[in-house]
């Protein structure tokens, strides 16, 4: 697999070459990389009380913004990321609650087990508050993808967006956009812009996800085989990285800018979000 990764690198994208071309040093020294070396990081919505807002932490942090969890780097709301979503799952995420310390303990099978009881003991429903013992358990789907250039044509890196409660409706939204398009192209043809936008409900303000496509329509966002086969199969690569185990999500990063939740559980990646 980290074979097929460097050869991805020294591919062109649209006429462009993705990056340096280091022709026979390219991966050199990474040779034994796995699944535990790489960490997708978390890309997520500071709110107002995110500690990187809060302390300016890096500077120019601004509620609104996007945040990287590993390269901590910032995106403005209105420009957004461009984001090629490539795999998605859906997992019931179990986390030590805030005011125990917070902190992130297991992914758990939405089958399985230890989810079956949690809505045994909620009176049947996968709506309300489940829980393991004294954590929390969160419904939380997790799509991951290739960061872009502005123009949409090269990668500039991967994350993983988690959605839990409000920004649920968003996911939704986004996978029918683009499960409903002719010909059912796969998901990783689609290219989209992330960016949020600021709500309100009855519990106060905050910002959610906005996905919109790349260009004016999500038909006319889908990358184009015959003039950018290289991004194309860039995307189909990360994919494989992802389905394999190569390439996993950073989770002890996932909730670097806060917890959102009614019950102050760390499970994503912003500050309190109300309900």
């Amino acid at each position: 697999m980290v074979a097929k990764k460097k050869e991805v690198a020294k591919k062109p994208v649209g006429g462009m070459v993705a990056g340096y071309d280091y022709g026979d040093d390219a991966g050199a020294g990474f040779e034994g990389t796995t699944g535990d070396d790489l960490s997708v990081p978390f890309l997520g919505i500071l709110q107002s009380n995110s500690p990187q807002v809060e302390d300016k932490d890096p500077a120019g942090a601004e509620s609104g913004m996007l945040f990287n969890t590993v390269t901590r780097e910032l995106v403005d709301s209105d420009s957004g990321a461009a984001f090629i979503p490539c795999h998605k799952e859906l997992a019931y995420v179990e986390w030590v609650p805030r005011n125990k310390g917070g902190g992130f303990v297991a992914l758990h099978d939405p089958n399985g087990e230890v989810v079956a009881k949690a809505i045994e003991e909620n009176g049947g429903q996968k709506v309300g508050k489940l829980n393991v013992g004294e954590n929390e358990l969160i419904e939380t789907h997790y799509v991951y993808g290739l960061l872009l250039n502005e123009e949409g044509t090269e990668t500039q890196g991967f994350a993983v967006v988690s959605f839990t409660s409000t920004k649920i409706k968003p996911f939704r939204d986004w996978i029918t956009a683009m499960y409903t398009l002719k010909g059912k192209p796969p998901m990783f043809a689609n290219r989209a812009r992330i960016k949020t936008i600021k709500q309100k409900n009855e519990h106060g303000t905050f910002y959610n996800f906005r996905i919109d496509p790349l260009e004016d329509t999500w038909a006319k966002s889908l990358i184009n085989p015959a003039q950018l086969s290289g991004l194309l199969q860039e995307a189909r690569d990360f994919r494989e990285m992802v389905t394999s185990g190569m390439a996993k999500a950073a989770f002890e990063t996932q909730n670097a800018t806060g917890g959102e939740g009614s019950s102050g559980g760390a499970h994503d990646l912003d500050g309190d979000v109300p309900f």
